[in-house]
């Protein structure tokens, strides 16, 4: 779907402001919480992402970026709400999933390409293996980050059912997948170097923005598209 010049110029921005946390945002996170510029400035780059699609009419691609960015809030706010960011996330997910399936190529295209079968598998095997090793198993938060596993996993899983023609969101789902592997690493794997935890830190928030935004990219649209199947 062919952006406007204000579209374009919010993408443009959006993609600063990401850049700009992922190189700042690191030290905004001193004192006691709650960290209001840290919050205000990690939401910013996918709330405008979430504009971007809401001004394309695609509410449920929309939905589910705007709580992502909710999640990232609560994320940053203290510590104390980063479950409830975690359950912001999942939703934004159902939104990814409920989108993905009504403009997917449906069980028998999924069938009919060996690919898409050995993408999905692919992703279950990752999420088994990455939250073994990657979530302490005696962690309060074990289970609760299972189950937000698992929705992420099925929208990743469900992204592989769109028309490869949109390639571009299935590239973000997958991104997205792979960021939330560092949010895990960084939380429960702290690394006494401080250069390798900032830039650990830097790669895992510009993978994570750059598959929202090839999720907002790749699915602006689809929602025409359910309808018309």
């Amino acid at each position: 779907m062919k952006l406007s010049s204000f579209q374009l110029g919010a993408l443009a921005f959006s993609a600063i402001l990401a850049i700009a946390y992922g190189f700042y945002g690191y030290d905004m996170y001193g004192g006691a919480p709650p960290y209001v510029v840290g919050t205000i400035f990690k939401a910013s780059s996918i709330v405008i992402l979430g504009v971007i699609a809401l001004m394309a009419r695609s509410r449920l691609l929309g939905a589910g970026l705007l709580f992502g960015a909710l999640g990232d809030a609560l994320l940053a706010w203290r510590h104390e709400t980063f479950i409830y960011g975690s359950l912001a996330f999942l939703i934004g997910h159902l939104f990814y999933i409920a989108l993905f399936l009504r403009a997917g190529v449906g069980d028998r295209g999924v069938l009919r390409e060996p690919v898409r079968i050995a993408a999905m598998l692919a992703v279950a095997a990752a999420a088994l293996v990455s939250t073994s090793l990657l979530v302490p198993h005696d962690s309060d938060m074990f289970a609760a980050l299972g189950v937000y596993t698992f929705v992420l996993t099925i929208m990743t899983m469900t992204s592989f059912t769109l028309p490869t023609s949109r390639w571009l969101a299935m590239l973000g789902a997958v991104l997205f997948f792979i960021s939330d592997g560092f949010v895990a690493w960084n939380m429960f794997h702290h690394d006494p170097d401080p250069t390798l935890a900032f830039w650990r830190s830097f790669a895992g928030w510009m993978i994570y923005w750059a598959g929202q935004a090839a999720l907002c990219l790749g699915a602006l649209g689809l929602h025409k598209q359910a309808r018309a199947a």
